[in-house]
């Protein structure tokens, strides 16, 4: 792999004003530019804004119709919004439910679909910000190690930016997000689907990306801060989203934990409403992590067996456990069954169409209703992190959990089950 541009010049000359990137470890400040780990410690670093700077301008804007740099690019990169690579992304539908929440007895339940974004994720509001940085650097390969959604995202804004795209993925990624995908033009490499004996190489890949593309010439994209800290800044776009559409800050928010970095940065966009005066809290925030023998949980993640043994590391679950604890929320395990029946439900109840990660969050809901955690006047709202059409294999389950309509073999239309019932 090579990359011809150079680094030489980090940024433009007034990012130094408006943003730096600070080491989580020493507190110390470096310059915005293509550094994606502290040069001291080699530990995590934080992209940071003046948002005092910033405050004024971002509360002109962040009411507006449109993509997330029309509305928030005061506090998303240090340079002019004209350069982003951008695709619409943002601006997701925010839907009041209306039949799931008379069940689980909720007066004011909402629910976000990222699955309406470009490629059909939340990954895309990431994607854009770090490859718009990336394009300031006069970056031109990029590289990421993905479970599909990343991949996917990548892929598209790298055939929009005129950049070249190479994407890793197990080999039994749903076909629909392989495609995806190879549609756009990316070289794509299968590796070894995870399973037992196997998570703990799975897992090296994605920690050891930044590492390789920093050797190879490539910007490293894995959406976790200790691989890329630029690309997890688009997260924090969907509390600017729910604050400015509900009015004020949700009461519980519901995000899926997959490797932790949705909840680390929804929860960052929420504190920086809050410095920037134009919240006085944070929400509740409850992380929905699928149950089982290979993901460590995040609040275990220092502890036997899971330190040594053959299991994921979330790359930003001590993120995600922080936020969780710094808002009073919880962590919910949920199982595959509780996951089937979350997507089922979302589909049959409310019309939407959830991929079984986009569901963990509604999982985490049902639970919580049923155990009365919840608040029956809190305004609640629930993250749909991606679109059921990326794994429709996935749906082949629906059937253990909700009963469908049995398929009717018509020859004309006189054959519909309410043909001569009156009209209503």
């Amino acid at each position: 792999m090579h990359d011809s541009s150079s680094n030489a010049h980090w940024a433009e000359p007034a990012a130094a004003d408006k943003g730096w990137l600070r080491s989580l470890e020493t507190g110390q400040r470096y310059a915005m530019g293509p550094l994606f780990a502290c040069p001291a410690t080699g530990g995590e670093l934080s992209v940071e804004v003046d948002l005092e700077a910033a405050a004024e301008s971002f509360a002109q804007d962040w009411n507006q119709a449109g993509s997330i740099w029309k509305r928030f690019s005061a506090v998303l990169a240090p340079f002019n919004a004209d350069r982003a690579v951008s695709l619409g992304e943002g601006s997701t539908p925010l839907v009041r439910s209306e039949r799931l929440a008379r069940e689980l007895g909720l007066r004011n339940l909402f629910f976000k679909l990222e699955g309406s974004n470009p490629t059909g994720s939340f990954k895309d509001r990431q994607m854009s910000v770090a490859l718009s940085m990336g394009r300031l650097w006069g970056k031109t390969l990029y590289a990421t190690i993905s479970s599909g959604n990343v991949g996917n995202a990548l892929s598209a804004y790298c055939a929009k930016a005129g950049a070249e795209a190479h994407v890793w993925v197990a080999e039994n990624t749903a076909e629909a997000k392989l495609r995806q995908i190879a549609v756009y033009g990316a070289q794509l490499y299968h590796i070894p689907a995870p399973g037992p004996g196997k998570m703990r190489a799975y897992w090296e890949l994605f920690a050891g990306m930044r590492a390789f593309c920093e050797a190879n010439g490539a910007m490293p994209m894995v959406s976790a801060r200790p691989v890329n800290p630029f690309m997890v800044e688009g997260t924090k776009t969907i509390a600017f989203e729910l604050a400015a559409e509900l009015g004020s800050v949700p009461d519980e928010v519901f995000c899926c934990v997959g490797g932790g970095g949705l909840l680390g940065g929804v929860t960052k966009g929420f504190k920086e409403l809050r410095e920037m005066g134009l919240a006085d809290r944070l929400p509740r925030m409850t992380g929905a992590q699928r149950s089982d023998q290979e993901h460590a949980p995040i609040n275990r993640l220092h502890e036997e067996p899971y330190v040594s043994g053959d299991y994921y590391l979330p790359l930003d679950g001590d993120w995600a456990a922080e936020s969780i604890a710094e808002t009073e929320g919880q962590l919910d395990l949920v199982t595959d069954t509780d996951i089937l029946e979350a997507q089922a439900l979302l589909a049959e109840r409310e019309g939407i169409f959830a991929e079984p990660q986009g569901a963990y969050a509604a999982a985490a809901l049902l639970k919580a209703s049923r155990e009365t955690r919840i608040d029956p006047d809190a305004t609640v709202v629930c993250t749909i992190t991606g679109t059921g059409l990326k794994d429709m294999a996935a749906t082949a389950r629906f059937g253990e959990v909700v009963t469908p309509k049995r398929i009717i073999q018509a020859q004309n239309l006189n054959d519909a089950t309410f043909a001569g019932a009156s009209a209503n």
